[in-house]
């Protein structure tokens, strides 16, 4: 099986695949909205930092069964297929729906991107059935068996330290 992150325009490829395929496809990005407004930290050493910047990145994840070049006479083995990947999405996310710092990657090239304090949580989001075909609609696909996940990212700080004069 092969994981591929999907754009509205490869959708149309993965309708004639002859490998089994789960699409993941980011559809929308937001801020936390009742943690927007936390208060500034103060560190140790008396600067400010802002609040760390909380995101929710909604996917749209896919499942997609071996049609081949012969969808017609395909179909029902690879919705069947479609069925149990994704059964084994849902699990893996479910039995994953934390994930800590420690489990974060990051590239040991480049400055890091996580904080000692940063994690994720993965859990389903129950999208009305109008806004899911508008998703699918943006492709121009007829709708496919899949399912949307929200990623809450807790805690990305800010670069940004705030100087502000010792109280004396």
């Amino acid at each position: 099986v092969e994981v591929k992150l999907a754009t509205p325009h490869s959708f149309a490829t993965l309708k004639a695949i002859t490998k089994s395929t789960i699409s993941v496809f980011l559809y929308r990005v937001s801020e936390h909205a009742e943690l927007r407004n936390n208060p500034q930290r103060r560190l140790p050493d008396g600067t400010l930092r802002r609040q760390p910047l909380v995101l929710e990145c909604s996917y749209l994840i896919t499942t997609w069964g071996a049609r081949g070049t012969d969808p017609a006479s395909n179909d029902a083995a690879a919705a069947t297929e479609e069925h149990k990947l994704l059964g084994i999405v849902l699990q893996g996310l479910y039995d994953h729906a934390e994930v800590g710092r420690a489990e974060l990657f990051e590239d040991p090239t480049k400055p890091p991107v996580w904080g000692e304090r940063d994690e994720l949580q993965i859990f389903l989001e129950t999208l009305p059935i109008e806004d899911l075909y508008r998703i699918w609609d943006s492709s121009e696909l007829a709708y496919q068996l899949s399912a949307t996940y929200r990623v809450r990212v807790l805690g990305l700080e800010s670069t940004e330290v705030l100087r502000t004069p010792a109280v004396v």
